[in-house]
């Protein structure tokens, strides 16, 4: 049917206001003038990666997931490919999600494939060992040995580092790990289980309720009472003799699991600063992905590396 005065009358579009990335205090000027430089070596290796779930269990109880993965000034001023990598895995059967964040060692021409070894494959790990044991129960080392074996393999395969040594493997591709298994459905209690295991300076914490919101750190908060701050941390393929003891913890309606690489845990500090209580009070609730993903690649001076966060909520 023609639309009256003619065959083809233009539609009228309400306007929307260009998009901007969040900003949290003084962006700094590179923010505003860095031009984003692709990695030609790596033309298929997204500048942002996203995803959104409603994970459902098996007795009714369910959860909500956003993880997003951004590029960081840096990388974007220099032509290097985004470095971080997430990954999510669910049970056989429903019981659990298996999530893993992982920052690729900066200094490594191929660390982000180090990081998506340890998001992929370590979830797989995690998923077939909760196929007959207890979470409680997981063998953290078998894990990471397995992660840290293929990042070998894979650069003595793909590669050519056919001879090479351990650190010279590191020195191509290595990356931090943290996995969190979380029960989908709730105990008896209310709350679900969290089991979580980290390598490095990828950070967990549980967003707790209240006014404000606090950030509760499931590990040592990275250069807390340090005079110097360092960025040296521990990453795959090596693994250390003696392994910190996995964290347990749970969640309760109105918290939510966060897990980040350090570029949001760097910034994020304590969680008590200006970045702490801004992201507190964006995810009190699981805001929209595409809102997320803004908030995530959030622009703050000084701070320029990849931001990556994957975070639970439990669906009251």
């Amino acid at each position: 049917m023609s639309a009256p005065g003619g065959r083809h009358a233009a539609v009228e579009r309400p306007e929307r206001p260009p998009g901007r990335p969040v900003d949290i205090g003084d962006p700094g000027r590179a923010a505003a003038t860095v031009v984003p430089r692709p990695d030609g070596r790596f033309p298929f290796h997204n500048d942002i990666v996203a995803d959104a779930a409603r994970v459902p269990g098996p007795a009714g109880g369910e959860l909500h997931l956003l993880a997003a993965s951004v590029r960081g000034l840096s990388h974007l001023y220099y032509g290097k490919v985004r470095q971080d990598a997430f990954g999510h895995l669910v049970t056989r059967d429903g019981r659990w999600l298996v999530a893993a964040v992982a920052d690729g060692v900066s200094a490594g021409s191929h660390s982000h494939v180090a990081a998506e070894i340890v998001t992929r494959l370590g979830c797989r790990l995690l998923v077939e060992q909760l196929d007959d044991r207890p979470a409680a129960e997981l063998d953290w080392r078998a894990v990471l040995d397995g992660v840290g074996g293929e990042i070998v393999r894979h650069a003595r395969q793909r590669l050519g580092l056919v001879d090479s040594t351990l650190p010279d493997v590191a020195g191509r591709l290595a990356a931090t790990a943290l996995f969190a298994v979380v029960a989908v459905d709730p105990a008896e209690t209310g709350d679900r289980p969290v089991h979580v295991m980290s390598l490095g300076d990828t950070s967990a914490w549980v967003l707790r309720p209240g006014a404000p919101p606090a950030w509760d750190p499931l590990q040592a908060v990275k250069n807390d009472g340090s005079v110097v701050a360092s960025a040296a941390t521990m990453a795959l393929p090596g693994v250390p003799v003696e392994l910190a003891p996995p964290v347990t913890t749970s969640l309760t309606p109105g918290e939510a699991l966060v897990l980040m690489s350090d570029g949001v845990g760097d910034p994020l500090g304590g969680g008590t600063g200006e970045v702490g209580e801004y992201l507190a009070g964006a995810w009190r609730e699981p805001p929209d992905p595409f809102t997320f993903i803004a908030q995530v690649g959030f622009r703050r001076r000084t701070y320029d590396d990849d931001r990556t966060v994957l975070a639970v909520w439990p669906v009251q």
